[in-house]
């Protein structure tokens, strides 16, 4: 007599075949001809299918009901006052100054006093940034790396520069200080996700922040 069914097993992978299939994942996705800014949902909701197939369920990547609002609200107020201070205002304008380059930021148009450009792209950041990309780099990305990488303190600053790496290079057309900038604020983020107890939520309110604050600044010209 065949036992009772206790229900599907989790998927179970090992780490050069996870590294593989991750590795092929992004490179896919950064490769993949779909229309901005379509394509980083898109992503976003092929990792979290990927997710819900393996661990039956999205608590691993953070989206779980918040138990503590008001922690989430602290690391969201922390994570976009570190993002715009301490690195857009501290950091960044001192690798200018030592190498001489600024931020380009040509490929946000012109959007000094362009109201309805401004508008545009917050809302597509709102859309394909501050939830899809969080989704993508923090959750899915930090997610799967804590599976590939030894577990512990040394494991988990890997993952965070690994993914704050991968997390910049579609950023590549902000030139070298927008890099820094990204790569930056990848780490801080990818440091909260991991000491807030892999809180999403916080960061998408964190993200949510930091381009609104920045959308604005370049529809000033600040």
């Amino acid at each position: 007599m065949m036992p009772p069914e206790s229900g599907l097993e989790k998927i179970v992978l090992g780490k050069p075949a996870r590294a593989i299939l991750v590795a092929l994942f992004f490179a896919g996705a950064l490769a993949a001809p779909i229309p901005f800014p379509f394509k980083v949902p898109i992503i976003a909701a092929i990792a979290l299918i990927w997710i819900w197939i393996e661990d039956r369920g999205l608590a691993p990547v953070g989206l779980t009901l918040p138990r503590r609002p008001g922690s989430t609200m602290l690391w969201a107020a922390g994570g976009a006052l570190g993002a715009t201070l301490i690195i857009g205002e501290l950091i960044l304008p001192l690798i200018e100054r030592v190498f001489s380059i600024e931020t380009d930021h040509a490929a946000y148009g012109p959007l000094r006093g362009n109201e309805q450009a401004a508008l545009r792209l917050w809302a597509y950041a709102m859309f394909s940034a501050a939830v899809a990309e969080e989704i993508i780099y923090r959750g899915f990305l930090l997610h799967q790396l804590s599976r590939i990488v030894r577990q512990g303190n040394a494991g988990r600053w890997a993952a965070i520069l690994v993914g704050a790496m991968a997390f910049a290079i579609p950023h590549y057309a902000q030139g070298p200080v927008g890099l820094a900038s990204v790569f930056l604020v990848g780490v801080l983020f990818g440091w909260i996700f991991f000491r807030s107890d892999r809180n999403l939520w916080s960061l998408f309110l964190a993200h949510a922040l930091v381009d609104t604050w920045g959308i604005y600044s370049l529809y000033r010209g600040w």
